[in-house]
C-alpha cells in the first residue's frame, strides 16, 4: 500500500514538475506593447507628387505600425478567450511573422506566427504557414489560425487606388493607378 501511495506520488510530481516547466517555457521572454503611430498618409502623398512616380514604399516599420492599429481594432470589436498584451510584426519578402503576447488568468505566453501573403484585387491575403512558442510547434488550425483578407485600398484615401504589390525584402511597394489632376486637388485641401 505504501509504495502505491508513493507510486501516485511520484507520477503527481512528475506531472506537475511538466506542467510548471511548460508553463515558463511558453512565458515571453522579451517586452511587447500594442501602441502605434499613425501613418502620414499626407506626407507620402506629397512625395509622390514631388517625384510624379505613382508608387510608394512603406517600411517594415511603417507595417509594423498599421498592423498593430488592425490589431488593436480588432482587439476592440470582438471577444477572445485571452487577453493579447503586446504584438510586434516583421516582414521578410512575401513571408510575414507575428510575435503575439497573449495572458489567460496569471499564465502569459509568447507565440510566433508565420504568414505567407498575397497580393489580388485589392486584397492582401495572409495564410497562416506556422504556429510557435519558442522551439515548439504547434499546428495553426488546432488555434484556429485562418487565412485573414485585408482590404488595402481602405487604408488610403479614396484618390489613389492600388494596382499592384511588390514584397520586397523588409517593405511593401505598392504602385497605384490614379488621376494626378484628382490627386493634386486631394492634396490641395492639405495646404
Amino acid at each position: 500500500m505504501r509504495k502505491r501511495r508513493l507510486f501516485i506520488g511520484f507520477i503527481l510530481l512528475a506531472v506537475v514538475s511538466i506542467v510548471i516547466g511548460l508553463i515558463l517555457y511558453i512565458r515571453p521572454t522579451d517586452q511587447l506593447d500594442l501602441r502605434y503611430s499613425e501613418i502620414s498618409w499626407k506626407d507620402k502623398l506629397f512625395a509622390m507628387a514631388e517625384t510624379r512616380r505613382a508608387e510608394l514604399t512603406l517600411s517594415e516599420r511603417e507595417l509594423n505600425q498599421l498592423a498593430k492599429k488592425a490589431l488593436t481594432d480588432y482587439l476592440e470589436k470582438n471577444d477572445l478567450p485571452v487577453t493579447v498584451t503586446g504584438a510586434e510584426f516583421q516582414l521578410n519578402g512575401d513571408r510575414l511573422e507575428a510575435r503575439i503576447h497573449v495572458s489567460w488568468g496569471g499564465l502569459e505566453a509568447g507565440f510566433r506566427a508565420g504568414y505567407r501573403m498575397e497580393y489580388s484585387a485589392g486584397q492582401l491575403t495572409l495564410t497562416p504557414e506556422f504556429l510557435r512558442a519558442r522551439r515548439l510547434e504547434l499546428s495553426p488550425g488546432t488555434f484556429g489560425l485562418k487565412p485573414i483578407t485585408v482590404q488595402l485600398d481602405a487604408a488610403l484615401p479614396d484618390v489613389v487606388k492600388i494596382k499592384a504589390v511588390d514584397f520586397q525584402e523588409h517593405s511593401l511597394k505598392m504602385r497605384f493607378a490614379l488621376d494626378w489632376i484628382e490627386l493634386a486637388g486631394y492634396l490641395e485641401t492639405w495646404l
